[in-house]
């Protein structure tokens, strides 16, 4: 290497190591920066929301000239650096999202806005259950018995009826008693 990368070394706006190779290339580039830089980066401390990012909005701002390669073509290559430089400033507010977005905490993920639908419905699930053992646990044991074979174990009236030796009349009956019991407990509830 040359010894035109040690004074952009010590600049106050170091730039990255490719970038630096780049530029010592070529000697209008090298004179540009120099004389450049710290214009730009008065710019970018006016207008920058974070005045940190000073050298790294300098450092883009010239490896977007190297990559456009306009340097070599432009007549006026200060006036477009100060175009490229608007235009990344105006790039860098129009996805604030993206700087951000290791900071970005979601709400739902941290923070629960209320307890209490989820834990009334509990309770009202609680009560219904425990209302509905009660009233099963006083039921005559027959009917108990035909009714949560009927609404537990999914057996249909025929199959009930052949299993407990009781016609199916008779076990229409037992269901339809359990369930006026549970109407009756759930209306006064």
């Amino acid at each position: 290497m040359s010894g035109k990368t040690a004074p952009i070394a010590r600049n106050r706006n170091p730039l990255s190591a490719d970038l630096a190779s780049d530029l010592s290339g070529s000697g209008d580039l090298d004179a540009l920066y120099r004389e450049e830089a710290p214009r730009l980066a008065r710019y970018f401390r006016r207008h920058a929301r974070q005045t940190d990012e000073v050298p790294d909005l300098v450092q883009e701002t010239f490896a977007r000239l190297i990559a456009a390669k306009a340097s070599e073509t432009c007549r006026r290559p200060a006036a477009y650096l100060q175009r490229m430089a608007r235009n990344l400033l105006i790039d860098q507010s129009r996805r604030p999202h993206t700087r951000l977005a290791r900071f970005h905490v979601s709400i739902d993920d941290q923070c629960e806005v209320s307890g209490q639908p989820e834990q009334g419905h509990a309770i009202e699930a609680d009560d219904a259950l425990r209302m509905y053992g009660q009233v099963l646990a006083a039921l005559p044991d027959r009917t108990r018995h035909v009714f949560t074979l009927h609404r537990v174990d999914g057996l249909g009236y025929k199959a009930i009826g052949e299993q407990l030796g009781i016609s199916v009349p008779t076990v229409q009956y037992h269901v339809a008693r359990a369930l006026m019991q549970l109407d009756k407990a759930f209306d006064r509830g």
